[in-house]
C-alpha cells in the first residue's frame, strides 16, 4: 500500500508540476533539394503569399547598430536568390536559398531552430552560411563568406516593398 501511495505522489507530481522544456527547439532540415527553400517560404508565408504569381522581389531596408542595411530576396517557386548588402559595400553578399542544382558537399548542416519568441533558419557551410530570425514581426539576417562576417542586420517586415513578378 505504501509503495502505490509513494506511486500516486510521484506521479501527481509529475502531472502537477510545469514541464521544463528545453530553451531551442533543433529541427534538421533534410538534405533535399527544395527543402530550405520551403521551410524559407514557410517563415515568411504572410508577406511571399501576397505575390500572386508566387514569384517577386522582396525588398528590406534596415540597421545594424550605427549601419544601414538593405537586403533584396528574389522569389520563385524553386529558389530565392538573396542580396544583402551593409553600409552601402562594407560588407556585401549574395546567395541561393537552397538552389535546385546546389551540392550539397560544402554544407555541414541545415536547421530549424525554434524557440517560444522565434524561428531561426540556419545554414552553416565549410566557408561560410547564413541565419535568418523572424518573430512574425521582424526579420534579422546575418552571412558569413570567406573570412568575412556581416553584422546582423535587422528589418521590420511590416515595412517591406513587394514588387510582384520581379526575378533575379
Amino acid at each position: 500500500m505504501k509503495t502505490t501511495m509513494t506511486g500516486i505522489s510521484l506521479l501527481a507530481t509529475v502531472l502537477c508540476s510545469p514541464l521544463v522544456l528545453a530553451e531551442n527547439t533543433i529541427v534538421k532540415v533534410p538534405r533535399e533539394n527544395g527543402a530550405v527553400h520551403q521551410e524559407f517560404k514557410n517563415l515568411l508565408n504572410d508577406t511571399i503569399s501576397k505575390f500572386r504569381s508566387g514569384v517577386g522581389r522582396i525588398e528590406m531596408k534596415g540597421i545594424a547598430g550605427k549601419e544601414t542595411c538593405s537586403a533584396n530576396f528574389y522569389t520563385t517557386n524553386e529558389t530565392t536568390f538573396v542580396t544583402l548588402d551593409v553600409d552601402n559595400g562594407h560588407y556585401y553578399t549574395e546567395f541561393y536559398i537552397d538552389h535546385p542544382h546546389q551540392s550539397f558537399k560544402k554544407i555541414l548542416f541545415q536547421n530549424l531552430i525554434m524557440s517560444d519568441e522565434n524561428v531561426e533558419l540556419k545554414v552553416v557551410e565549410r566557408d561560410g552560411g547564413y541565419s535568418i530570425i523572424t518573430d512574425g514581426n521582424t526579420l534579422t539576417m546575418s552571412s558569413k563568406s570567406g573570412q568575412q562576417q556581416s553584422p546582423d542586420c535587422r528589418f521590420a517586415l511590416a515595412q517591406a516593398t513587394l514588387h510582384e513578378g520581379e526575378t533575379e
